[in-house]
């Protein structure tokens, strides 16, 4: 039952079981926004207010949520909200031993996520150090903003503190900046800083008005404001991925992204909706779930980054390689008809490699093909395996549009 008192404040009257009546008992609200309540159970023939975080033997004790310990022999109690919306009302009543049990479980399941967050981020700083590449340093900030959020979400800053960290304005900052960090991977992750320029004037726009109704949030708490707020965070990282779509044929780690991010934006609305609305129909986008994706996330990006790293690796090796090249072209003494014919082919090159986004490598593959070489022949050239060799020229199809080496020459025809 709930009711309004004269103040204003939310009342809670609930019922205990009663097998659960004179045995050691343990009540949780387990929600992060939900921590300064009042609870009251019937106590030596009086109705008495609980201190939280006690044990029974008045010994502190810490937990993720505020956590009362009692025994009664009256099946009422009592929870004053105070003027808290009772939207999301996650209560739990068990015997201390069992509640004991289950929380150790859930401790278990959500430390399995903050291990691979944590890997996820030492492992692509470690690399933002190695070669100085944005996208690493933007995906370590980025995870380590997923990670403030969702160790909020589940206590954790208020277990550490032992109850003096309450932080009620932490996501109103946090889930902005993540927005923010996860276009800015976008862009360095898939190189499209060209692409985005056309649209950068609406991103810092949008991020200024939310920034804006986020410093209005952190004095009024309103709900509807709050709500504004989460659903303005959503629109840049949507248009992302609808930029990332625009990239699916041509760049394969757009696909990555597009699946990846996609997967992380449509939990991220359920979750919201289950949060904020309280509806069975999005019972199934909880934290646990939302975890669950999140690892999937991590795992699949971090494969990404890998075959980026390859990538990475073989562009320098290409660039050793092209001024090794041209050196020896400049030091040959080839008269000027070889060279007037050598150098629109260059040019030609040069502009596929812009207009379709090619790598050095995949350049030096498309050049090989234009000399009819086998597969063999290109890697013996390239000093790169067979396997590497027919991955570049995957790639080098799926961005020229072709489907095999005879279309792949009608672009040297046509220069």
């Amino acid at each position: 039952m709930i009711a309004s008192d004269s103040f204003d404040n939310t009342w809670i009257k609930g019922t205990i079981k009663p097998s659960e009546l004179n045995t050691d008992m343990t009540f949780q609200i387990q929600n992060p926004h939900i921590y300064d309540y009042e609870l009251y159970v019937f106590q030596k023939d009086s109705l008495r207010a609980l201190t939280p975080n006690i044990d029974s033997k008045n010994n502190s004790i810490r937990s993720r949520f505020a956590q009362y310990n009692f025994n009664t022999k009256e099946s009422t109690y009592y929870v004053n909200l105070k003027q808290i919306d009772t939207t999301n009302l996650p209560i739990v009543i068990e015997e201390q031993t069992q509640f004991a049990v289950s929380e150790s479980f859930h401790l278990l399941r959500i430390g399995l996520y903050y291990g691979i967050a944590i890997m996820s981020i030492v492992f692509n700083l470690v690399f933002y150090f190695i070669f100085q590449d944005k996208r690493f340093i933007t995906y370590s900030l980025l995870q380590i903003s997923i990670f403030t959020s969702l160790f909020f979400e589940d206590g954790m800053f208020y277990y550490i503190s032992n109850g003096h960290w309450e932080m009620s304005v932490l996501l109103i900052w946090n889930v902005p900046l993540t927005s923010f960090l996860a276009c800015l991977f976008t862009v360095y992750f898939l190189d499209i800083k060209q692409l985005f320029q056309s649209y950068k004037l609406i991103f810092i726009s949008l991020f200024i008005a939310i920034l804006f109704l986020s410093t209005i949030q952190s004095f009024l708490a309103l709900t509807t404001l709050k709500h504004l707020i989460n659903i303005l965070c959503f629109l840049p990282p949507f248009f992302c991925l609808i930029l990332a779509a625009t990239q699916f044929k041509k760049n394969v780690y757009a696909r990555f992204l597009l699946c990846t991010f996609g997967l992380i934006l449509l939990f991220g609305v359920g979750y919201f909706l289950y949060i904020y609305f309280n509806s069975n129909q999005f019972a199934w986008f909880n934290l646990d779930t939302f975890r669950l994706i999140s690892n999937i996330e991590l795992i699949s990006i971090t494969f990404a980054i890998i075959y980026k790293v390859r990538d990475l690796q073989d562009e320098n090796n290409g660039y050793k390689e092209q001024i090794n090249h041209y050196l020896v072209l400049l030091n040959k003494n080839a008269d000027m008809p070889s060279k007037m014919h050598y150098r629109p082919l260059l040019d030609t090159l040069e502009n596929l490699r812009i207009t379709h986004n090619l790598t050095t490598r995949e350049t030096e593959v498309l050049q090989c093909i234009w000399e009819n070489m086998s597969n063999q022949e290109i890697a013996d050239k390239l000093f790169i395996s067979l396997s590497t060799t027919k991955y570049h020229i995957s790639n080098l199809y799926t961005k020229l549009e072709v489907k095999n080496r005879n279309q792949a020459l009608l672009f040297k025809k046509k220069k």
